[in-house]
């Protein structure tokens, strides 16, 4: 009877250290599942910041393209502008002479 006793006894001891080993087996776990959770926020918010980072960089670039491109048209624009402008004037010099010409011609005959 004394060596039942003590094999109860054994049991139940194997018995509280194998619960206090999940215990602090899930306390652990828990542990590791808060820094990984941790870990994982502050990953997606510094990948977050370098997305947000690269999309601002990108957005410059593509604003100073186009700032550059419209300047070239504008540029381009004016030039052509120019180039018609004396076109014109001189379309008009010649056809202010036809007419002063015209003119004589009518009062001379």
């Amino acid at each position: 009877m004394l060596v039942l006793l003590e094999v109860f006894k054994a049991i139940k001891e194997k018995n509280l250290e194998t619960k206090k080993i999940i215990n602090e087996a899930n306390a652990q776990a828990e542990k590791i599942k808060k820094e990984a959770e941790k870990k994982a926020l502050s990953l997606y918010e510094e990948a977050y910041e370098l997305t947000l980072s690269q999309a601002e960089q990108k957005a410059k670039e593509l604003k100073r393209k186009a700032a550059k491109e419209a300047e070239r048209e504008l540029s381009e624009i004016l030039s052509h502008g120019d180039e018609q402008a004396k076109e014109i004037a001189t379309k008009a010099r010649k056809n202010f002479e036809k007419a002063v010409n015209a003119v004589l011609n009518e009062i001379l005959q």
